[in-house]
This record gives structure tokens, C-alpha cells and sequence, in this order.
């Protein structure tokens, strides 16, 4: 194994890898600050110009640029409100109101610490396990995927502050919205009402955009005061380090949120967007701080990236959207991640696990000084502000799949997020809602069809059943 771990590191440590790794990071933060374009448009744009690169040079590229995305999403997450990526959504309500309250960069600190600290987590675990993982993946099957989904929907009401019957009314509206267009396993279009967009259902995109950003604007429109109202104290970039401190004075709930990102990676078909929202539940479970809000999304966020390579290169099956953009590189280049690609090319699983985590440290030393100029850009009068962040997020909308309906949506979306924002329903568990529900809907179809009743009485189907009940219990009793 250490052979294999030197031979890793001489695959990446040449002066032209590590040239296009550092490229890969700015591009990453760039599109990740630009609300709406996320990871998935970054790596489509870029892939044309990996065809003349070494195939490890380019599958670096690729990663780095992935999973620099979320770090530059934590910025306009919580200093404008504004999500980055979908993933970055998790942050919001807690790192928001930590801006609202003078701690903006104090949030962001704690947020791209423990980003850091989760992603090297990960990789180091990557290191240890990924000869051994393929064996772990291949023993998950449907219904324990259905299990744990379920159990993260149900934690959902969790996320909301106040009545649980607003919390339960976000979780029905999120299930009705992912419910729109073509059935998954048996194509049959449902509540589509004659609009053809609607076929392909609701686009993550202009949703997220729309239930956050778009309350947030009209706010500033109607306020026609700084959007930094707070009471005028002046942020200081050394709250960042105030907030750094935080994530090391919680290594349980770190490691906690790790686990549950790099587990929720290596299931495939899950979903990249899913880890932060469900460390999020467990987190609030058992704490009501909003660091804790901040800390255990974005730990699991980078962890998660870690985890879904696993599937993606023991399987050949994407771990996540990213990951299967990522499978076109592969291609691209020549190579065909799968069953044999661990023990052929171990170098190249190794050296993208060190991207990863060279990714996560160089990307935070971007992003903070992009932070504190956030800090100071929030104080122009609203008037300024307000219409360049309205054209930013209408940009990012359409650059997110280049069909002008998406922006038609994203007000639409927007009346339904301005709504909830003045009766008090959590526009967050209408994400996680939104998110977990197909997920949940596919596999007890695929497991019904697959195991009938005997699905209930798999082996590792009832030990995670045990697992789960008690781990419910005991955040019940804290």
C-alpha cells in the first residue's frame, strides 16, 4: 500500500497536474460564488478541455475543479442568503441569520473549517478502505438504500423551528413538487397539467433559487437600506479564525457529519445534495446552536465528494451528478472506471483522493479573502445591490441548462418561497423533501419488485433497522 501511496503522489506532484489543479480551484470557487451554476455546469463546460491532457492531469482538473464549488458557494450562501449550488442550501438558515446578526464571517469560518476538516477526514479514510470498499458497496442493495432515505425524511421535521405541523406542510409540498412529471421507473407523465416543461418535472435550479434568493432580493428592493442591517458593527476578517475554533471545539459532531456524507456518497443513485440536508437533521436533533448549523452541512459536503468516489470508480457507477459527468472524462481519456479499475490504476484512485483533499485546503485560502470582500460589498445601499444580484441569480438560472422556461420557474418558485417566508414554513425541508422523495419512491419499487416481503428480512436490512431505531431514540432522549 505504500508503494502505491508513492506512486499516487508522483502522479500528481508534477509541475503541470498541479498548474491545472490550481486552475481547477478558481474556476471551482468562481462558479460556485455565481448562484445557480454550480458544479454540474462547471464540469460540463470544462470537459472539452481535457482531450489533449495525461489522464491523470485531466481527471485532477475535473476533481479539483468539483469540489472547489461548494467552497465558493459558502460566501453567497451566507453572506447574501444566496445558494451557491443546491448543496450549499443546508447553510443558509443558520448562517444567514449568523450574517443577520453581525457574524457573517465568523459563519463562514467555521463553515470552510470544518469543509476542510471534513474533506481530509474523508480522504484519509479513502486511503485506508478504498481496496476494501468495493466489497461494502456491492452489499447494499435497494431496500437498505429505501431504509436509510426514509429514516433521513423522517428526521426532516427536525429542521423546523417552530410548529411541526408548518414543518410536515413543507414535507407534503416538497413531495408534491417532486411528484410532477415522468414517473421514474414506469415513464408515466402524472400532474404535468397540459405544460410540456413540466414533463421533466421541477428543476432543482430554479427552485432552490427561487424559495431563497428571490425572497431575499424583494427584501432588499422593499427595505431601500444597506443590506447589511445588522447594527453597523464592522466585521472583521479575524472572526474567521473566532469561527474556526468552534468546528475543533465539536470533533464529535465533525466526525458525525463526515460519516454521514461519506456514507450518503457511496450509495449511488442517492445523491450529492442529500448529505448536507441530512447532517443538518441529525445535528439540530441534538442542538439548537446555529453553528452547529453551519458546522455539520458543510462538513459533510466535502465528505460526501469522498464517498462518491467509491462507487464511482470501484463500480463504474456514478456516486453522485458530479461524479457521472466526471465517468465522461474518464471517457474521454481512455479509461473505464469499474470492477477491475482499483486494482489496475490504484495510483489514479489514490492521487484523486489527494486532489480532494488538496482541493479542500487551497480552496479555503481562496475563499477567505473573497469572504471579507463580500463583507464589505454587502454594505452598498440596497438600491445598487439588489438589481446586479437579480441579474446574477436570472443568469445563473439559465446558464444552469440554457432553457429560458427555467427563469419562468424561478419566479414561480420565488411567489412560492416569498409565501413561506411570511407565514413561517421552512423553505429547507421543502428541499430535503424534494430531493429524498423520488429517491425513496424508486427503490421500494425496485425492492417490492425485487424481494417482495422478504425485502424486511434481509440481514443487513434489519441491522440497520436496529441501528437506526436506537440512534432515533437516543437523539430523542437528548
Amino acid at each position: 500500500m505504500i508503494e502505491q501511496v508513492v506512486a499516487a503522489t508522483h502522479l500528481i506532484a508534477t509541475p503541470a497536474t498541479l498548474s491545472v489543479m490550481l486552475l481547477g480551484i478558481v474556476l471551482g470557487v468562481f462558479f460556485g460564488i455565481m448562484p445557480g451554476i454550480g458544479g454540474l455546469t462547471a464540469l460540463a463546460l470544462l470537459l472539452p478541455f481535457i482531450y489533449d491532457m495525461n489522464p491523470a492531469t485531466g481527471l485532477c482538473f475535473l476533481v479539483a475543479t468539483h469540489a472547489a464549488v461548494d467552497a465558493g458557494g459558502v460566501v453567497t450562501s451566507i453572506m447574501l442568503g444566496i445558494p451557491g449550488s443546491p448543496a450549499n442550501a443546508a447553510v443558509i438558515e443558520d448562517g444567514f441569520a449568523l450574517r443577520r446578526e453581525g457574524r457573517g464571517l465568523y459563519a463562514v469560518g467555521a463553515a470552510l473549517t470544518a469543509s476542510v476538516a471534513g474533506g481530509l477526514f474523508s480522504a484519509a479514510l479513502l486511503v485506508v478502505l478504498l481496496p476494501v470498499l468495493q466489497t461494502v458497496v456491492l452489499s447494499f442493495g435497494s431496500p437498505e438504500i429505501f431504509l436509510i432515505v426514509l429514516t433521513g425524511l423522517t428526521y426532516v421535521a427536525v429542521l423546523g423551528r417552530g410548529s411541526t405541523l408548518k414543518a410536515f406542510v413543507a414535507v407534503a409540498l416538497g413531495v408534491f413538487l417532486s411528484s410532477i412529471g415522468y414517473q421514474r421507473i414506469t415513464g408515466e407523465p402524472r400532474l404535468w397539467f397540459g405544460v410540456e416543461y413540466l414533463l421533466d418535472g421541477v428543476r432543482l435550479i430554479p427552485l432552490v433559487l427561487g424559495l431563497f434568493a428571490v425572497p431575499e432580493i424583494l427584501n432588499l428592493f422593499a427595505s431601500k437600506k444597506r443590506i447589511d442591517d445588522t447594527d453597523n458593527r464592522r466585521e472583521s476578517i479575524f472572526q474567521m479564525w473566532a469561527g474556526a475554533r468552534e468546528v475543533f471545539k465539536r470533533p464529535l459532531l465533525l466526525v458525525k457529519s463526515s460519516v454521514i456524507g461519506m456514507v450518503v456518497g457511496i450509495i449511488p443513485g442517492v445523491g450529492g445534495e442529500t448529505a448536507p440536508f441530512l447532517a443538518y437533521a441529525s445535528a439540530k436533533k441534538s442542538s439548537n446552536e446555529r453553528i452547529v448549523g453551519v458546522i455539520a452541512p458543510e462538513s459533510s459536503n466535502n465528505a460526501k465528494e469522498g464517498g462518491a468516489l467509491v462507487p464511482t470508480l470501484a463500480l463504474g457507477i456514478p456516486g453522485s451528478a458530479g461524479m457521472a459527468i466526471l465517468m465522461s472524462g474518464f471517457l474521454i481519456l481512455g479509461i473505464n472506471p469499474g470492477p477491475k479499475f482499483i486494482n489496475q490504476h490504484m495510483d489514479i484512485a489514490l492521487g484523486l483522493v489527494f486532489t480532494l483533499a488538496i482541493t479542500n485546503v487551497v480552496s479555503a485560502l481562496v475563499v477567505i479573502p473573497l469572504a471579507a470582500y463580500v463583507a464589505k460589498i454587502i454594505r452598498i445601499q440596497a438600491v445598487i445591490l439588489a438589481p446586479a444580484l437579480s441579474a446574477l441569480v436570472i443568469f445563473g438560472t439559465y446558464a444552469s441548462s440554457h432553457n429560458p422556461y427555467d427563469v419562468a420557474a424561478l419566479f414561480a418558485c420565488g411567489l412560492l418561497g416569498i409565501g413561506m417566508q411570511r407565514f413561517s414554513f421552512s423553505r429547507p425541508i421543502l428541499i430535503l423533501s424534494f430531493i429524498l422523495a423520488p429517491i425513496i419512491e424508486t427503490y421500494l419499487h425496485i425492492s417490492i419488485q425485487a424481494y417482495g416481503l422478504g425485502m424486511f428480512a434481509r440481514p443487513i436490512f434489519l441491522v440497520l433497522l436496529v441501528v437506526l431505531v436506537l440512534s432515533g431514540i437516543g437523539l430523542k432522549k437528548k
